[in-house]
């Protein structure tokens, strides 16, 4: 880690600093969601309005469930960073989620982020209790509308209202609270065109999806009585589909199943490497069960790489964690 000394930034003082910013790239974390792509999206959408130039930097392709959010722009992601700019990370929460750009990581100068775990690299904004990096990122948009004169343009609030929709799973997950409420209120007020985006975040699957979602089921299995679900995809599993990371997003699918505590689904993505999501519907900390693996995340949302020769022993060592964590999480209900 650089010998630097990061700096914990208010919204106010992350304003300040994107005010006077004239070039940038803004990064997305690798494997794309909705949030990191929204709050990319709107920033530059809030500085080119304001007269800046800016340019989003991600090491996966926007995946093709979140095309509609990008589908009149020439350049959506541009994948090669440049010199000499200001280089500010949004939703990333470790310099791991930044894939093949963690090498330039000591160049960052500002990163904003809404997770519980991680890693800092640059001077910070970050606010755990944030249901989504969006809602920080419409926090700052109205500092700088307030303090600076910066104008919000719609575009951008469609894109913050995606961000939020998309990492509260429709405002149905346990991370929601009444200021997220409160702000998506905002938006809708401000014009976001609110039907629209949770047709395609959330009415809508790819067929690849669907066809992932088959795999998923097939792999599926239960243990803790049926309180812990885990599913897997192998690599011959996703090359035989043809299936991109975000096609096999199967952890909301396993904690959706009654009388589950804790969904997990693990992806291979390279030769023994298992990339491993966990969702949880009761109080278990999932950031604390990944960590034990390198990851973390939030409490109810978390994740983690796994080493580990087969699918089977990916599974055993994921599952065999988190059944610890539901003993404990039983023994204090009792």
């Amino acid at each position: 880690m650089s010998a630097r000394e990061y700096k914990t930034l208010t919204e106010a003082d992350a304003a300040d600093i994107i005010a006077d910013i004239k070039d940038a790239d803004i990064f997305c974390h690798a494997s794309p969601d909705g949030d990191t792509l929204g709050c990319a999206l709107a920033l530059r959408a809030i500085m080119e309005d304001n007269g800046a130039h800016a340019e989003i930097k991600c090491c996966d392709p926007v995946p093709e469930y979140l095309r509609f959010l990008v589908a009149d722009e020439d350049v959506t992601v541009n994948d090669k960073p440049r010199d000499g700019v200001f280089r500010v990370s949004v939703d990333v929460s470790s310099t791991a989620q930044l894939g093949r750009f963690a090498e330039i990581k000591d160049t960052f100068s500002l990163m904003i982020d809404h997770h519980e775990r991680g890693d800092v690299f640059a001077d910070h904004l970050v606010e755990p209790d944030a249901a989504a990096c969006g809602e920080i990122v419409f926090r700052v948009a109205e500092i700088l509308k307030n303090r600076h004169g910066f104008a919000i343009p719609v575009e951008a609030v469609n894109y913050i209202y995606a961000a939020i929709s998309s990492d509260t799973g429709s405002f149905r997950f346990a991370n929601t609270t009444h200021v997220t409420h409160i702000i998506a209120s905002r938006l809708h007020e401000l014009g976001a065109d609110t039907v629209r985006i949770a047709h395609h975040l959330h009415a809508v699957k790819m067929k690849k999806q669907v066809l992932a979602h088959k795999v998923g089921l097939e792999n599926m299995r239960f243990y803790c009585g049926g309180r812990l679900a885990v599913t897997y995809a192998s690599r011959a599993d996703m090359a035989s589909g043809g299936f991109g990371a975000a096609d096999f997003s199967e952890a909301d699918e396993m904690r959706s199943i009654e009388g589950v505590y804790v969904g997990v689904a693990l992806r291979e993505t390279g030769e023994g490497i298992w990339k491993a999501s966990t969702r949880a519907n009761v109080d278990i900390d999932c950031a604390a069960v990944c960590a034990a693996f390198g990851g973390g995340g939030h409490r109810g949302a978390a994740g983690c790489t796994i080493e580990a020769a087969d699918a089977e022993s990916a599974v055993a060592a994921i599952a065999d964690k988190f059944a610890v964590a539901i003993e404990e999480y039983e023994r204090g209900q009792r």
